[in-house]
C-alpha cells in the first residue's frame, strides 16, 4: 500500500516514559534498534506507558512523565504534532491491570488536553472487540504488539492522516488546529 507518510518505528522494549525522555534529552534522537532524529518529523506518535503501569507508577507520575516527554520533544521540534497513543491492555495481566490502564489513559488524556498541538489517541480501542481482548495481535508473551498489531496501529494512523480526520479530533478537543492540518 503506497502512502504519502513515511514512518520510522523505534521500539524500546522494557523502556519507561522517563527512559525515552532522558534519551531524547541527551541526544535529540529517539534511540532504539535505529536512531531517529526527533527534529525530522511533522508528526510524532508516542506509544508509551504500558511498562509504567505494570511497574506500579502512580497516575500522577505518569501524567508528569508524559508532560516532560512532550517538553523534551518540543525542545528539538517545536512544530511537530505529537500524537500520544493510549496505553494498551495486555493479555499477560489484563485482569490485574485493566482498571490501572483505564486510569492511566485518563491521566494521559488530561495532560494532552492542556498542551497545544498534542492529541491523545484512543488507539487502545483497536485491540478490543467489545470486552474481548484481541490476543492474536500480541506477542506470545502477551506483553507487546506483534507485527500484525503494529501494522494495525500503522494503518489506523495513516488512514487518519490521509483522510484528514485529525482536524476533526482537534476541533472536538477544542484545540486550535495546527497549520499543517489546515
Amino acid at each position: 500500500m503506497g502512502s504519502q507518510f513515511d514512518i520510522e518505528l523505534v521500539i524500546r522494549g522494557g523502556a519507561k516514559i522517563r527512559d525515552i525522555s532522558s534519551n531524547i534529552y541527551l541526544t535529540g534522537n529517539w534511540n532504539g534498534f535505529r536512531n531517529v532524529q526527533v527534529v525530522s518529523y511533522k508528526f510524532i506518535v508516542v506509544h508509551v506507558g504500558t511498562n509504567d503501569v505494570a511497574n506500579g507508577r502512580s497516575f500522577a507520575e505518569i501524567a508528569l512523565d508524559i508532560r516532560e516527554l512532550v517538553g523534551v520533544i518540543r525542545r528539538f521540534n517545536r512544530n511537530a504534532i505529537v500524537l500520544v497513543s493510549g496505553v494498551l491492555f495486555r493479555p499477560l495481566d489484563d485482569r490485574v491491570t485493566f482498571r490501572k490502564v483505564i486510569e492511566a489513559n485518563a491521566a494521559m488524556r488530561g495532560v494532552c488536553e492542556g498542551l497545544p498541538s498534542v492529541l491523545f489517541m484512543r488507539t487502545y480501542t483497536l485491540f478490543k472487540s467489545g470486552s474481548t481482548l484481541l490476543t492474536q495481535l500480541y506477542d506470545r508473551f502477551g506483553l507487546h504488539l506483534n507485527r500484525d498489531g503494529l501494522e494495525r496501529v500503522g494503518r489506523y494512523l495513516r488512514a487518519r492522516l490521509a483522510r484528514g480526520s485529525l482536524k476533526r479530533d482537534f476541533a472536538l478537543a477544542h484545540k486550535t488546529v495546527p497549520m499543517m492540518l489546515r
